[in-house]
């Protein structure tokens, strides 16, 4: 097995940790278009964040395409840039109301490790621009 070539494990952890970060971000931009339809206390943290209700389903619409450009092979990198941005904008509003550390301002963070570290395990190019070195 050459460098090129990921070994049968990278890839298997790799498209897991791909995966995780697939379901949970399809799941969170498609219920951005069932808002209404939620349990109060799920309305409630959503209010906390002082997005207008009427532009969820553009946000859901935003993270949805991020995500199946991640999803595709071809386009999975140009993805994992465009949801790390989307990622960050999850932290600033976390942030911006003083919500909890570990659980609700470093999760966005957690997923966008998911998407690198999956792409960085499938991606001998990517281990190849960015490698780890032993010192």
């Amino acid at each position: 097995m050459n460098n090129n070539t990921p070994s049968k494990l990278a890839l298997r952890i790799g498209w897991t940790l791909s995966g995780l970060a697939i379901a949970f971000l399809s799941f969170d931009g498609a219920i951005k278009f069932f808002l209404h339809k939620m349990p109060p206390e799920a309305m409630a943290d959503a209010v906390k964040l002082a997005y207008p209700m009427d532009i969820m389903p553009y946000l859901g619409t935003t993270l949805l395409v991020c995500v199946l450009l991640y999803a595709i092979p071809r386009t999975a990198v140009f993805g994992a840039i465009l949801l790390t941005g989307y990622l960050g904008g999850a932290v600033s509003a976390h942030v911006r109301i003083l919500n909890p550390w570990a659980s609700h301002i470093l999760f966005p963070v957690y997923i966008g490790v998911f998407i690198w570290l999956g792409l960085y395990l499938r991606i001998p190019a990517l281990r190849n621009l960015v490698p780890l070195r032993k010192s």
